[in-house]
């Protein structure tokens, strides 16, 4: 994992924000550390940019939702980059902050290396490009944050939901899903009800 991509990615778009990074062994380290040994891992902020450290311990950037498709072309397409897979997207919610982080986790099969890119969109109204163009891989993963996180991508050749019922209210990974049955449930559950009480299987006294 190098941290050199990040600078790499920032020369060539300033607006790329690096994360926090782990800060190199301090002289004077408790007995019984290993020599280059990662810090310990920071406790996390209570809530998002909440002034706390926090060190991310893979690589990776903010970038602006603008350039995503040409940052990620840039990334998959060139040295040193060369980051030919997309392993993951997903999204955190920061309802007080009004914000949503959609997390892309990209690898190189001929380098071995790993970055992580996070784009930030308003609740509001979330919508960020579709990398798919970018990363075929990408597409299900791009489904299932729509589906849970209700984040629009656009330019998917096919989005809609992919876990849930397509009537299903709401987007249950939102820290404010309040869950209401579907009408499919309700009318399973009053049919199965008929069916008891035409059994003779009715609640007894």
């Amino acid at each position: 994992m190098s941290w050199a991509l990040v600078d790499e990615l920032q020369r060539r778009f300033p607006e790329v924000e690096p994360f926090p990074r782990p800060q190199p062994p301090q002289a004077g380290a408790h007995p019984g550390e290993e020599p280059g040994a990662a810090p310990p891992r920071a406790a996390p902020a209570r809530g998002h940019g909440a002034g706390q450290a926090f060190a991310h311990h893979v690589p990776g950037a903010w970038v602006p939702a603008g350039r995503l498709v040409e940052i990620a072309r840039t990334l998959r397409d060139e040295a040193p980059f060369q980051l030919d897979y997309c392993s993951f997207v997903s999204a955190v919610d920061w309802p007080t902050d009004g914000v949503f982080e959609v997390v892309y986790h990209l690898f190189s099969m001929a380098r071995r290396h790993e970055l992580v890119l996070k784009v930030k969109v308003p609740r509001e109204r979330p919508v960020v490009p579709s990398v798919t163009g970018i990363w075929r891989g990408a597409d299900w993963f791009e489904r299932e944050t729509y589906d849970l996180f209700g984040i629009v991508f656009e330019g998917h050749p096919d989005l809609r939901r992919i876990m849930m019922t397509d009537d299903w209210v709401g987007h249950p990974l939102r820290k404010d899903y309040v869950y209401e049955d579907p009408r499919w449930l309700v009318e399973l559950a009053a049919q199965r009800q008929r069916e008891v009480e035409g059994l003779g299987l009715g609640e007894r006294a």
